[in-house]
């Protein structure tokens, strides 16, 4: 029976996260048949009540840097010592890696690092040392489904990068830099999440379906505001929905998909219900559903405006016309792969001139409704087809 591990994930109360999990499960026993699929999770208690029904094995894995410095040994403090006088972050690799003592790596088959952005977010000792374990356990790796901007190829990170026997880009632009830096073991295929399945819940009173317009805000987008625009953007969702119910008969379903406290969609979310509410035009949805639940929802959107990433690929994937709030690569990366270009698909955070923005965009989409549609119906099939291949190229590779 083959064994695959999927690590680096922070857990399922990031319904990307998650959907990245239930389709990349579930797409590695299409392919290869009875396999045994492992989670090494950062939060195993969220995947634990999530249900993965793909996923045989939960591992939880904990940082807690507090509770592993009371069981150091001395010959583990020495050495730390030693580390820190060459490299404060060699310390922190060793260091972190005594946490992975415990862990039933021996026989996890191969293992997947499934955090797309996980890079993005500056230099990680935490998962360079799990990367350096695995290795010094003979295991195969590949960095899945990832999305890398420029500021990424630093030296301590192309170093661990290099360390992948394959690394599977999600869009065009990511593949092309890791080109430029000089990797060839690269390979271009959509994030995994577009084949993930669908399902479809009652809808709520004034959720009505093809006449209601779904949004996702994210805490995330305010961090990336600075000097004069900052504030712009809870008022550029607020002229969203103005716009929305003072202009069109379409009603507003206000759609979360990350519940993390530390980042939580439900906080934007609720004080956009709170200011609407009286309108009668703008449903909350706001109980935690699993991502197959909220890809319902997305799913039986007119159109769609979203932050979180994968809000918009349950959107995209299920051919429901989407303007992206986006901050990184990988928003403007997918959809230049879907239409060529990412104008008038996607309005960056850093670039928003007014408060304006997304409803003009969103007039436009609106615009030609139809044509949007009929464009992501004729593209989709095509697109999650290429997306599902990519387990047969990890076949093809003969890493398992």
């Amino acid at each position: 029976m083959n064994s695959f591990s999927m690590y680096f994930h922070g857990g399922s109360g990031n319904r990307g996260c998650e959907a990245i999990v239930r389709s990349t499960a579930a797409m590695l026993k299409n392919t290869f048949g009875k396999s045994f699929v492992s989670l090494y999770s950062l939060a195993p208690e969220q995947d634990m009540d999530e249900g993965l029904s793909d996923v045989d094995r939960i591992v939880g894995v904990s940082y807690e840097r507090d509770s592993l410095a009371r069981q150091l040994s001395h010959a583990d403090k020495i050495r730390i010592k030693l580390y820190s006088r060459v490299s404060e972050k060699k310390a922190d690799e060793y260091y972190y890696s005594l946490f992975n003592r415990e862990l039933p790596l021996s026989d996890g088959g191969l293992f997947l690092s499934i955090g797309g952005d996980n890079y993005c977010y500056g230099e990680n000792s935490s998962m360079t040392a799990f990367n350096k374990t695995l290795k010094a356990l003979g295991k195969k790796t590949v960095l899945w489904g990832c999305s890398l901007d420029n500021n990424v190829f630093t030296d301590y990170n192309v170093a661990d990068l290099r360390t992948y026997d394959a690394v599977f880009a999600r869009e065009t632009g990511t593949f092309g830099l890791l080109k430029e830096h000089g990797f060839s073991n690269v390979f271009l295929f959509p994030d995994p999440a577009f084949t993930l399945e669908t399902e479809y819940l009652p809808l709520p009173e004034g959720f009505v379906e093809k006449q209601t317009i779904g949004v996702n805000a994210s805490p995330l987008i305010f961090r990336y505001e600075s000097g004069e625009r900052r504030g712009i953007g809870i008022k550029a969702y607020e002229r969203l929905i103005e716009y929305i119910v003072g202009n069109t008969d379409y009603s507003v379903a206000l759609i979360p998909h990350v519940y993390w406290k530390s980042c939580s969609d439900l906080k934007p979310l609720s004080e956009l219900y709170e200011k609407f509410r009286h309108t009668g035009r703008v449903v909350f949805i706001e109980g935690e559903y699993t991502a197959p639940q909220l890809k319902g929802y997305i799913a039986r959107c007119s159109a769609f405006v979203g932050a979180r990433t994968h809000s918009t690929i349950a959107a995209y994937s299920s051919c429901v016309p989407t303007l992206v709030l986006g901050y990184s690569m990988k928003s403007k990366g997918i959809a230049e792969d879907l239409f060529g270009t990412s104008e008038g698909y996607v309005v960056p955070v850093d670039k928003l001139k007014d408060e304006n923005a997304l409803a003009a965009q969103l007039d436009a989409l609106l615009s030609d409704i139809g044509g949007q549609t009929e464009k992501l119906q004729s593209i989709m099939p095509s697109y999650k087809k290429k997306a599902a291949e990519a387990a047969a190229k990890l076949y093809e590779l003969k890493l398992f």
